[in-house]
C-alpha cells in the first residue's frame, strides 16, 4: 500500500508543479496531499490513477485563484 501511496503521490504532484501554473507552497501541498490520498485509500481507493487523479484535484482545489502578492511591493 505505501509504495501504492507514494506512486500516485508522485504523479499527482508532477502533474501540479508546472511552468507557469500558480501554485500553492510545497510545505502546504505536501501534507494536504498526502492527507487526502491517505484517507481515499482507507476508504477504499486502490487504483493508482484514481488515487493520483483525486490527489491533483486536491492540490488544484486548495490553490488560491490569484497568486499572493509580492512582499517586495506596495499598494500605495
Amino acid at each position: 500500500m505505501t509504495l501504492l501511496l507514494a506512486r500516485a503521490f508522485d504523479r499527482a504532484w508532477a502533474r501540479y508543479y508546472r511552468p507557469g501554473r500558480v501554485t500553492i507552497a510545497p510545505e502546504v501541498a505536501r501534507p494536504a496531499l498526502a492527507a487526502h490520498l491517505v484517507e481515499m485509500a482507507k476508504a477504499g481507493t486502490v487504483e493508482e490513477g484514481a488515487l493520483a487523479a483525486a490527489g491533483l484535484l486536491q492540490l488544484i482545489s486548495i490553490t488560491p485563484e490569484e497568486p499572493p502578492p509580492d512582499p517586495g511591493t506596495s499598494d500605495v
